[in-house]
């Protein structure tokens, strides 16, 4: 067991827990801490920067990145390396954004689990670029993520320091999180500063809120073009600012569905021009992202910004055949099953009762009964002056001439004509009360086509769906695990190759660019490797595409089928269980709530419906105005004629037309009145007069 001396103590290693391209990192036994051991002879150079980052950073020794805690050498005193922070839980971040990897180290995370870790990311750079430092290399490969979605920043000491006059530079660079003004230059020569850390922040933030895509990484059609090119040449595949020549892969995330702010903060990170935003402006967008997120209403897992018409998810899902998100398995063995009473549910909603057009007719609030038109009035006055008048002057010439009878007898006669003469525009009323009465049926009847019943219908409708699907899950899982059992071998060789991940694996020809590319592309383990797919991702074509393939052959050529139930059989029933019971738990909500939210929307609409408009409020009491003027001329009101044909109205039930019909029998007989044609399906009727 090696032992190293640190402050002059001896340390023992225990298990080793990590090894990199520069040396292997340790568990410290009986101290909560890990020792780095570097194993390049040239590496003794590193004891001063080593020094410098104890000296300056002791006071930013924080849980965002695992600094330098003390030095270590080896028993004849040479430089070995370093302690920290021992990191337990954590897991490389490519496991969390990679949908395939994800499914394996991160199986009950959603979507928001990925925005908090990208929070949770910025909040560790911002960290670090408090300390005064720099990260440089700033990769997926360095940031650690726990199941609570906290990050930690590794191999620190790679990050830049400035201790006093001596710079301790950041010497590597992964080419995909590189900035443009460094691409191709000598990294350990360049002084890196907080903005370029700003665009690897960015790209990890991209890659983690957009399932792993690479920013950088789309359809080309004029050749070749790597990532590391396409970020020399600033063209940020999925950009809505500007023309890159380039497009986000098929059925990749959306753009558009994120905030502004958040749209706008990719914009400015991977801009020829703008400045890029810092880890503190991250911090404050994500959060805000994080806030905005809605639930989908098909999967309990699946969150997205407010911004989407629809799930992406869901979209991404259909569109690539795999699963982004598993729902948390359920083990039903022994437990009880939920009990739900279709049938109460069903009753209650049956119970709601759906109002009919007519009653649903606007309410008028009448005021007093007017009184008779002043027109009518003074017309009347007049006439019985006029005749009051001519008596007199009659009775006047009786006296004085009464011989003359056949003088004062005839203006006598013409006064007392004058008593009985009608109203000379009655005419006109009558003819004006029958345009008012049509206007105001014609105005009901339109109200009653936009009364929102139908809406109602739907909603019970939809409601009575939710009832079949609820009783046919049982079906649907017996017609499930049908399929899957048909389809058992190629299901169990697919699970066999995606535990294949391109990321991990040494292909010939195949480096970090492409393999970022690749799963850009949706391409991540073997699984997903065909060569229609693979000639679709830029820079892929049929000769160098070949090495991928026959990996993805060799391995498949290693699998065995068993037909004897087993691990993966066990998975995928309960994988389909855990869907049918998260349908049936969503149906069960909205059935149960069915009758609560058909109740609520009758008395809304109720509410909406019953209040008349200001046209139908003027027609009604201009309706009412002429009948007390032709009741008070003793005239018989006309028949209402809401359809506009002549003499036959509209069923005040369900405003369809009439027909007239006389009354054989009753105290009534020999009557005429309006009956629904619909009759004896709807019993509306109407009286032929007033």
């Amino acid at each position: 067991m090696m032992e190293l001396l640190v402050g002059g103590q001896a340390v023992r290693l225990g298990q080793r827990i990590g090894k990199g391209g520069e040396g292997e990192v340790y568990k410290v036994e009986g101290l909560d801490c890990a020792a780095k051991v570097y194993t390049h002879k040239d590496d003794a150079d590193r004891e001063p920067k080593i020094a410098a980052m104890i000296r300056s950073l002791s006071q930013y020794n924080s849980q965002f990145a695992a600094f330098p805690l003390a030095i270590a050498h080896q028993k004849d005193g040479r430089f070995a390396g370093f302690l920290m922070n021992l990191v337990t839980g954590h897991t490389a971040l490519h496991e969390l954004y990679s949908p395939a990897a994800r499914k394996k180290t991160f199986p009950h995370a959603d979507y928001r689990f990925l925005v908090r870790a990208a929070i949770s990311v910025a909040r560790a750079v911002a960290s670090v670029h408090a300390s005064n430092c720099v990260i440089g290399d700033l990769n997926h490969s360095g940031i650690l993520i726990s199941d609570r979605a906290e990050a930690t920043l590794i191999d620190a000491d790679s990050f830049q320091i400035i201790d006093g006059s001596q710079h301790y530079l950041c010497r590597v660079g992964v080419p995909e999180y590189t900035p443009p003004e460094l691409q191709g230059k000598k990294l350990g020569e360049v002084v890196r500063t907080v903005d370029h850390d700003a665009f690897g922040l960015a790209v990890i933030i991209f890659q983690l809120l957009c399932m792993g895509r690479h920013p950088f990484s789309g359809a080309y059609s004029s050749g070749e073009m790597l990532i590391d090119r396409a970020i020399r040449e600033h063209r940020f595949v999925y950009s809505k600012k500007r023309s890159v020549g380039m497009s986000p892969p098929p059925g990749s995330v959306d753009f558009g569905m994120f905030p502004a702010d958040v749209r706008e903060s990719f914009e400015a990170a991977f801009s020829p021009s703008a400045k890029r935003p810092s880890a503190e402006h991250w911090v404050r967008v994500l959060t805000s992202l994080e806030r905005s997120l809605l639930g989908c209403s098909a999967h309990e897992l699946h969150f997205f910004p407010n911004g989407a018409t629809a799930c992406p998810w869901c979209k991404m899902e259909k569109y690539h055949g795999m699963v982004l998100f598993l729902r948390p398995l359920i083990n039903t063995a022994g437990s009880t099953p939920v009990f739900f009473d279709i049938k109460a549910a069903w009753a209650a909603i049956q119970a709601v009762p759906i109002p009919t057009p007519k009653e649903l007719e606007p309410q008028f609030i009448d005021a007093d009964i007017p009184e008779v038109s002043h027109h009518i009035l003074n017309w009347r006055k007049n006439r019985n002056f006029n005749a009051v008048f001519m008596l007199v002057v009659a009775g006047v010439i009786a006296v004085i001439f009464l011989k003359e009878w056949f003088i004062w007898l005839g203006i006598a006669a013409l006064g007392a004509h004058k008593f009985t003469q009608h109203f000379p525009y009655t005419k006109q009323w009558r003819q004006r009360y029958e345009k008012v009465q049509t206007q105001l049926e014609q105005s009901k009847a339109e109200w009653r086509k936009h009364t929102g019943v139908e809406d109602l219908l739907r909603i019970r409708a939809s409601l009575e769906k939710v009832k079949a699907d609820l009783e046919q899950l049982p079906e649907e899982m017996k017609a499930r695990i049908s399929e899957y059992m048909q389809n058992r071998q190629s299901l169990h060789l697919r699970d066999y190759l995606e535990q294949f991940q391109i990321q991990e694996a040494k292909i010939h020809g195949i480096g970090a660019a492409k393999k970022a590319a690749l799963i850009s592309f949706g391409i991540e383990t073997a699984a997903d490797v065909t060569l229609e797919k693979v000639l679709q991702v830029n820079g892929f074509g049929p000769v160098n595409s070949q090495p991928l393939v026959k990996w993805r052959e060799e391995i498949e050529s290693q699998f065995e089928y068993s037909p004897h139930k087993n691990r993966v059989d066990s998975q995928f029933r309960q994988t389909i269980e855990a869907d049918i019971e998260a349908k049936a738990r969503l149906l069960r909500n909205q059935l149960s709530n069915g009758a609560r939210v058909l109740s609520d929307a009758v008395q809304n609409l109720k509410n909406r419906s019953t209040t008349p408009d200001a046209k139908m409020s003027k027609l009604h009491r201009e309706r009412i105005q002429l009948i007390v003027d032709l009741r008070y001329l003793k005239q018989r009101l006309p028949v209402s004629n809401a359809a506009g044909i002549t003499g036959r109205p509209t069923c005040p039930e369900c405003n369809t037309r009439m027909i007239s019909r006389v009354l054989k029998s009753g105290p009534h007989a020999g009557k005429r009145f309006w009956v629904c044609n619909r009759y004896p399906k709807c019993k509306g009727r109407r009286a032929q007069s007033a």
